[in-house]
């Protein structure tokens, strides 16, 4: 009985079925720009593009937008501002995309003084332009929703 039990298991002609891997969920973003250079005080589009492998819908709540792109450098990190309402978003399974906008200006600006920290605001409010040098465009979240992804080097040039 023994031989025809091992026989059985050194058959070559019986198929093993494979062992299920676990591959874990994950939920991945990447930052896609049109370029890498940007004149100081302009703008450009961009998109974030959020990989859902989770298996299922990720509810979030922000404002207007759950992805902000800003500049960064060694010298410059902005707090980058986030709107007050509360609307709901959802983050389908699958691929998804979400517009940002790219700004090489201070993102804010005020009365500049003796002793404040802030930029003196251009006529019409608007804040000043950046210095022309090498920044990076960091993906920022009001909340962690996704993995951060790397930032993209983007030099900024004088006017």
């Amino acid at each position: 009985m023994l031989g025809l039990a091992v026989a059985g298991c050194s058959s070559g002609s019986q198929a093993v079925p494979p062992v299920p891997v676990h591959v874990p969920a994950t939920i991945s973003a990447r930052v896609v720009l049109p370029a890498r250079t940007m004149t100081a005080g302009s703008s450009m589009p961009g998109r974030v593009v959020v990989e859902n492998d989770t298996g299922r819908a990720i509810r979030a709540s922000g404002c207007l937008t759950l992805f902000q792109v800003a500049l960064v450098s060694g010298r410059y990190h902005p707090a980058v501002p986030w709107l007050g309402c509360l609307q709901s978003f959802t983050i389908p399974r699958g691929r998804s995309s979400y517009p940002v906008t790219v700004a090489a200006s201070y993102l804010g600006c005020g009365q500049a003084g003796p002793g404040s920290a802030a930029r003196a605001c251009l006529p019409g409010g608007h804040p000043p332009a950046l210095p022309a040098g090498v920044y990076r465009a960091a993906l920022f979240q009001l909340r962690h929703l996704v993995p951060a992804p790397p930032a993209i080097t983007i030099r900024v040039t004088r006017r």
